[in-house]
């Protein structure tokens, strides 16, 4: 087999290569042999050759070693060849597309959820706004009295309602006033109901009934008056109707209540509401706040005014039916309060389930007492207010520190009298005051040891009675407490002896 040499690249080959190889390295300075006049004919620089694009000016920013732009290797790791592979198999191009459907996708979905979040906030602004505008104050001056509370402590709230009267008579007790002790950490309510016809001093230097204080002052005057009275800041303030309540009580489908006893008052309306479970519908609702026949009426009334604002709270915010807001902006219109809805729907979360809410309920301590005319005056029993007002103040229940006479059950209490003043006929106005006060009076007659009293007493010997006989005191105006221990007998709760200071 005859062998030949591999034959040598020529000299013309020699110098394409090695021209190719130096075009393809982009700013490489290395020079080569210039030429007779040290110039290509294309006037390139030493090294390059022409650079052609579309423009012209480009073109000669390349051939001066200008690189404006360099594709970026593939991040792959293929070689290019496999890259160039990959690249023009097919379903390649449809990849790509479906790539960018996806995105263009996901990029409408973020706009749309962003469009939609933008339009769930302007409509809660929008709902919670329509609510405040509603249930402001308007041109009440509420605001000049109130006092906001230290951050986290408990706080008082006077919710007033004017409920009227069935019959004219009367019309002026028909204002409800509940200065409300709010204490969120311990989840406690505690209502003390303030008599209408309470005796307060207002700005004009003057006495009134408490219901005559808006027409004084404004709300401002009422706020003060109450604040003044139990000796506590005010920090919120909510008025209302009889129609209002009638509005809200429809609005939440009526509210369950447990009666404890009949309820049947001409003055308050011709509904009779018998004892046991009861769900009240508007005016039945109205009913219950108005009535105030009972044995121990403002007592009973208190506690009566107090369990129907709880159920109703309840009922409201329980999430059955209409949600919480939405009984908030439907009912807004009823009521008139600084408080915004987004602080009242606040308070329903941290107090729900308001039926594991510890509640209390007490009337100022006093009495009530008919002047000229037959009007009718509440007068109140200081002492008893101030020892109330501290156990309430320090979160306790209202009775807790001395008692509270107001709560006092008198139907439930038998009572025998026995004069011992030497004044004809003292016994039995006694006994029949206290039988207009709901006692049992068992017996009445005189003292059997011929002794003069110069003092009327009130003897009870089971200290549970205690309490019972200071409400007898407080209803007669006259008497002290004794505890008879075995220096008196008697089978009754109490024995009243009238003593020589008696002037009923």
């Amino acid at each position: 087999m005859a062998m030949h040499s591999k034959k040598g690249l020529s000299a013309s080959q020699t110098r394409r290569t090695s021209r190719r190889v130096n075009d393809s390295v982009i700013g490489s300075h290395v020079a080569r042999p210039a030429g007779r006049r040290g110039r290509r004919e294309d006037d390139s620089p030493v090294g390059t050759t022409r650079v052609d694009f579309s423009d012209s000016r480009r073109s000669r920013r390349a051939t001066r070693g200008m690189v404006e732009q360099v594709d970026v290797q593939a991040t792959s790791g293929e070689s290019d060849a496999d890259y160039a592979r990959r690249r023009g198999r097919r379903g390649y191009v449809e990849e790509i597309q479906v790539r960018s459907r996806r995105r263009r996708i996901a990029v409408l979905t973020v706009a749309a959820l962003a469009v939609v979040a933008v339009a769930a906030f302007a409509g809660v602004s929008a709902f919670f706004a329509l609510s405040d505008s509603q249930l402001s104050l308007g041109d009440s001056n509420a605001t000049e009295a109130l006092v906001a509370p230290a951050e986290g402590e408990p706080y008082f709230a006077l919710c007033t309602a004017h409920l009227g009267s069935a019959t004219p008579a009367g019309a002026a007790e028909g204002d409800a006033y509940l200065a409300v002790r709010i204490d969120e950490a311990t989840h406690t309510l505690t209502f003390i109901s303030v008599p209408a016809t309470v005796s307060v001093e207002l700005s004009d230097g003057a006495r009134h009934p408490l219901s005559e204080a808006t027409s004084v002052g404004g709300d401002a005057e009422l706020i003060r008056a109450v604040a003044s009275l139990l000796g506590v800041d005010i920090a919120h303030f909510a008025a209302t109707d009889a129609a209002g309540i009638e509005r809200i009580v429809d609005i939440v489908g009526g509210v369950a209540v447990e009666l404890d006893q009949e309820v049947d008052d001409p003055r308050a309306g011709i509904q009779v509401l018998q004892a046991g479970p009861v769900t009240l519908d508007g005016p039945s609702a109205v009913t219950l706040l108005r009535a105030s026949n009972y044995a121990d009426s403002y007592a009973t009334q208190a506690k009566m005014r107090a369990l129907f604002t709880v159920n109703l709270a309840e009922r409201a915010s329980s999430g059955e039916g209409l949600s919480f807001p939405t009984v908030v902006a439907d009912g807004a219109s009823a009521v008139s309060t600084d408080w915004s809805s987004g602080q009242i729907i606040a308070l329903g979360e941290v107090l729900r389930p308001l039926s594991e809410v510890t509640v209390y309920a007490a009337v100022v301590p006093g009495r009530a007492v008919e002047g000229e005319g037959g009007a009718r005056t509440y007068e109140v029993s200081d002492d008893e207010l101030a020892t109330m007002m501290e156990a309430v103040r320090a979160g306790n229940a209202p009775e807790s520190a001395a008692g509270n006479v107001a709560n006092v059950d008198r139907s439930l209490l038998t009572v025998e009298v026995r004069n011992g003043s030497g004044i004809q006929g003292a016994a039995a106005r006694c006994g029949e005051l206290l039988e207009s006060d709901g006692y049992q009076v068992e017996a009445v007659g005189n003292v059997d040891d011929g002794t003069a009293y110069p003092e009327t007493m009130v003897i009870y010997k089971d200290a549970a009675f205690e309490i019972a006989a200071k409400a007898v005191v407080s209803d007669l105006s006259a008497g002290r407490v004794v505890n008879g221990g075995d220096f008196y007998q008697f089978d009754t709760d109490l024995l009243v002896i009238i003593g020589q200071d008696w002037i009923g």
